[in-house]
């Protein structure tokens, strides 16, 4: 059985939180999050809009395999329609987007800008799968409704790096045109615990004395995935409780941080036994 949760929280160094996530289990169980841009005005209002209309594409689309750029195109067409009878800028859609619903023993994972998920093994081997981009500047959904500005970022060269981290300290890196289409899948047999995350989760920062260090992913993922009650809102309950030991501890994450996990119970509970 495979239960699902979701946590999210402003970062310290924000006064709006711009990431937004939802999850449900009807028609599959899914999660989709977003991470507005914070130079774009009412960004908030534009990953609002990209998780709930990637939601509407899922409910009509989930019983097929669904092709990487249809839901791309869909839900950012659908989206510009959406915000000109708001009144709002097309600006405001400059945000990333992840979906990741479940066919069976399997999650798909579909990314479009940065992020990362992290699988954990049924050996509890931790790997952590992040994706970046040139000058910290994401390939947005948007442009593709926005030419000026595709250009623009076509000109600057960027380009996006899938970098994975794993248990043992070692590394993989593997760098793509920024317009290539990532998408994963990832068996919950194999993988019990499984989580995607907006960029957020490399934003920690920990005071030392007069230093400030940065954490990433790999330094503070540990105990946020140390469930002991799989039950209802076990991700929520985790990462409270982790954030309040943290901020005792002098860390917090200057950028919003929004997270989902699946978790398969009954591998989870012989894993535990």
């Amino acid at each position: 059985m495979i239960n699902i949760d979701t946590f999210l929280e402003i970062g310290d160094q924000h006064k709006v939180c711009e990431d937004y996530i939802v999850s449900g289990v009807d028609p599959v169980p899914y999660i989709i999050l977003s991470d507005g841009c914070s130079t774009a005005n009412n960004s908030e209002m534009g990953s609002r809009l990209l998780c709930h209309l990637a939601k509407q594409y899922l409910k009509y689309n989930a019983d097929q395999v669904i092709d990487y750029w249809n839901l791309g195109h869909w839900v950012i067409y659908n989206a510009e329609q959406t915000i000109r009878q708001l009144g709002l800028s097309r600006t405001c859609l400059t945000a990333t987007l992840i979906v990741a619903y479940q066919i069976e023993d399997n999650v798909r994972i579909m990314m479009y800008g940065d992020g990362s998920y992290i699988t954990v093994a049924k050996s509890g081997i931790i790997n952590i799968t992040t994706v970046e981009y040139t000058n910290n500047a994401p390939y947005y959904l948007v442009y593709l409704i926005d030419q000026y500005r595709e250009d623009l970022y076509h000109k600057a060269g960027n380009m996006k790096t899938v970098t994975t981290y794993y248990e043992d300290g070692s590394e993989s890196k593997e760098e793509f045109a920024y317009d290539h289409a990532l998408e994963y899948g990832v068996n919950t047999k194999v993988y019990p615990n499984l989580l995607i995350a907006s960029d957020g989760i490399d934003s920690f920062l920990k005071k030392d004395g007069s230093s400030t260090i940065h954490l990433r992913a790999e330094n503070i993922i540990h105990p946020c995935v140390a469930f002991k009650n799989m039950k209802g809102e076990f991700l929520k309950r985790r990462l409270n409780k982790q954030m309040k030991v943290y901020n005792k501890e002098g860390i917090t994450h200057f950028d919003d941080l929004s997270v989902g996990a699946f978790i398969d119970e009954v591998v989870q509970w012989t894993l535990l036994m």
